[in-house]
C-alpha cells in the first residue's frame, strides 16, 4: 500500500512540471498598427498597451506586443527631422496623461517591456520621406515594409489592433 501511494505521488509530481510548462508556452501576441498622425490616438494606443501590460504582469501571463509605425506615425519614432518629409510638431514631445510626450512614452514603454515589446519603423515610409536609418530612435527597429510586417505577425498568431 505504501509503495502504491509513493508511486502515485511520484507520478503526480512528475506530471505537474509538464502541465506548468505547457501553460508557460501560451504567450499572448498582439500587433498594433500605428499609421496615423494624431497624438491623441497615439496616446490612446499607448494607454491600451499599458493597461494590457499591467494586466498580464499582474496575472503572470506571458505576452509579446509589437507596434508597427508606418505612414505619418513614423514621426513618433524619429529623433531627427532635418531634410526629411516630416516637420517636427509640438505634439510629438508634449501631451499625454503624465505630460510626457508620445516619443518619451514610446521609449519608456519599450525600455520597460524589454524584449516583450518591440517597435518597428517602416523602411518604405522612411525611403519615401528621405529618412535615414540614423534619424530613427534607437528603441525602434526598421522593417522593409510595415504592412508586410503586420501581415507576417498576424500569420504567426498575433492579434491585430488598430486604434480609431
Amino acid at each position: 500500500m505504501k509503495l502504491m501511494n509513493l508511486l502515485f505521488t511520484l507520478l503526480t509530481v512528475a506530471a505537474f512540471p509538464l502541465a506548468a510548462s505547457e501553460k508557460d508556452d501560451d504567450v499572448i501576441k498582439v500587433v498594433y498598427q500605428c499609421d496615423f498622425p494624431e497624438a491623441d490616438r497615439v496616446h490612446l494606443m499607448l494607454n491600451t498597451i499599458n493597461n494590457a501590460v499591467e494586466y498580464y504582469n499582474k496575472n503572470f501571463i506571458q505576452y509579446e506586443i509589437d507596434i508597427v509605425a508606418l505612414g505619418p506615425c513614423l514621426q513618433y519614432v524619429m529623433k531627427d527631422f532635418n531634410n526629411t518629409g516630416f516637420e517636427e510638431k509640438p505634439y510629438i514631445t508634449q501631451g499625454g496623461p503624465t505630460g510626457a510626450g508620445t516619443r518619451s512614452r514610446l521609449k519608456a514603454l519599450q525600455l520597460d517591456g524589454g524584449d516583450k515589446i518591440k517597435i518597428y519603423a517602416c523602411k518604405n515610409t522612411m525611403d519615401k520621406n528621405h529618412v535615414a536609418d540614423n534619424q530613427i530612435e534607437d528603441f525602434a527597429t526598421t522593417t522593409p515594409a510595415g504592412v508586410i510586417k503586420i501581415i507576417d505577425l498576424q500569420r504567426s498568431g498575433y492579434a491585430y489592433i488598430k486604434i480609431r
